[in-house]
């Protein structure tokens, strides 16, 4: 009967530990299934219609802006935001490296010599005598990785790696957009700039109209005073234009890593480069470096959490030992001489104050937080992708309405600058013509440039690479 008892306890004591490992196993899978089932889905097209063409080998050639790629390729080499990057990528794969160390057996050695001395007395004559032994030993340690604990921290780290890559890549690209879109708000400054200096010649010219006419009494002093006035405001917006261009160059030269002395010379403002291949939701956000980022971490705190999960279980391990004592050195080498040991053995851990089942908890809430960031991660690019999609049609538009308006207004302003001349419109009317014009003028360059802008940012969020083509 104590024979049967003793075999039922230990079938029982073997259930329990199959059911224990069981568990601890699929419990991450249970957390996985259970939090993809409440990340958004993503539709199998987009919200809002676009006309797409050909697939494009990378956004920044598309503009055809030679100074463009210059800028971009200096602002990677030198921007400091991207060497922090990349300095982060060596740490991880340092780490990936050294993931593999405790899946290995640890050898060590140790060699020493030993001297004794003895006095003998010799007829009232004492004498030291000296005797030499060597000794070596080598030690071996190999923890076997039965339950796969080890080896899943080491694809741990090696998630972490592939997290490090996507956010350098990330962040080449967010350098790279952000390059293009303060050089095309640069050379929009300097476009309102320059319209701030024509305006004030006009302003100027028509002042010198108005005295003109003040001086053969056909103007009042009302009128001069008002062309006055005009010249002196659009000189102080015309100083306000400079000291724009100037902040936008400097934040430009910062972003390529140069100092900020607004030492840079500007470009034009391209064509709008035509409409690029944007896929689906499902195809393109998954694409992106920083939703990569953050699924490489969901798997890495998986594995993580795993792993401490299965710290619960025995660990199995090896220890091997050889040791030699010799007279002399080549003694002690020769392998024939060494003398070992070899032990296995089994160690589990019954009561460690709580840390372990704290630390599965950490690991637990740390995958728990992540999966909920990038749940948030996938909202927030599809919302950037959509909002990038649907201005492309609002802004187009919009730049055709401001087109118009500008063509009028400046027929207006001819039309009424000669009836001025001829004196069948008044002062107001001139100076009321001039201003629609300019502020057609002003915005449409500004529209031009905010569909570039648009353009760079629906590149970045459907994921098109800087160069080359998406893989």
């Amino acid at each position: 009967m104590i024979i049967e008892n003793d075999k039922n306890n230990n079938l029982f004591k073997k259930k329990i530990f199959f059911i224990f490992f069981i568990l601890l196993l699929t419990s991450c899978s249970t957390t996985k299934e259970k939090y993809e089932r409440e990340l958004p889905a993503l539709p199998s097209d987009w919200s809002s219609s676009y006309q797409s063409m050909k697939e494009i080998d990378g956004w920044a050639k598309t503009f055809n802006d030679k100074e463009l790629l210059k800028l971009i390729a200096e602002a990677i080499e030198n921007n400091k935001d991207l060497r922090i990057a990349s300095n982060r990528l060596d740490i991880a794969r340092a780490s990936s490296s050294a993931s593999i160390a405790p899946l290995l057996p640890t050898i060590g050695t140790n060699n020493s010599r030993i001297q004794s001395s003895v006095i003998i007395d010799n007829q009232n004559n004492p004498e030291r005598f000296y005797t030499y032994q060597d000794s070596l030993g080598v030690q071996l340690n190999w923890e076997i990785d039965i339950w796969g604990r080890l080896s899943r921290q080491s694809r741990s780290a090696y998630k972490d790696l592939e997290s490090a890559e996507a956010d350098l890549e990330f962040a080449k690209l967010s350098i790279a957009g952000l390059t293009a879109q303060s050089w095309y708000l640069f050379s929009e400054a300097k476009l309102q700039r320059d319209l701030a200096e024509r305006n004030l010649q006009t302003r100027v010219s028509t002042l010198k109209k108005v005295e003109n006419r003040y001086i053969k009494g056909i103007a009042q002093s009302r009128d001069l005073r008002l062309a006055r006035s005009e010249v002196e405001s659009t000189r102080a917006d015309l100083i306000n234009k400079q000291q724009i261009f100037n902040e936008t160059a400097r934040t430009l030269e910062v972003i390529i890593g140069r100092y900020p002395e607004a030492n840079i010379v500007p470009g034009g403002l391209p064509s709008i480069p035509p409409n690029p291949s944007i896929g689906t939701p499902a195809e393109r956000l998954p694409l992106r470096p920083d939703i990569r980022s953050l699924e490489a971490q969901i798997e890495s705190a998986g594995l993580q959490l795993t792993s401490t999960r299965l710290a619960f279980l025995p660990s199995i391990s090896l220890d091997a030992q050889w040791n030699s004592l010799e007279d002399n050195l080549s003694d002690a080498l020769d392998p024939d001489r060494l003398a070992g040991s070899i032990i296995g053995s089994i160690t589990q851990s019954i009561f460690q104050g709580g840390r372990r089942i704290a630390n599965s908890k950490i690991k637990k809430a740390q995958l728990e937080a992540i999966l909920e960031t990038y749940g948030q991660a996938l909202l927030t690019a599809a919302q950037e992708a959509e909002d990038a999609i649907s201005a492309e049609d609002t802004l187009t538009k919009r730049e055709i309405a401001i087109s118009k308006a500008f063509e009028e207004s400046k027929a207006a302003e001819e039309l009424t600058l000669d009836q001025y001349n001829k004196g069948l419109s008044t002062i107001f009317e001139l100076l009321d013509s001039q201003s629609r014009r300019l502020n057609a003028e002003s915005l449409l360059i500004n529209a031009k440039r905010l569909r570039l802008t648009n353009r760079i940012k629906m590149y970045m969020a459907i994921a098109t690479p800087v160069y080359g083509k998406i893989k």
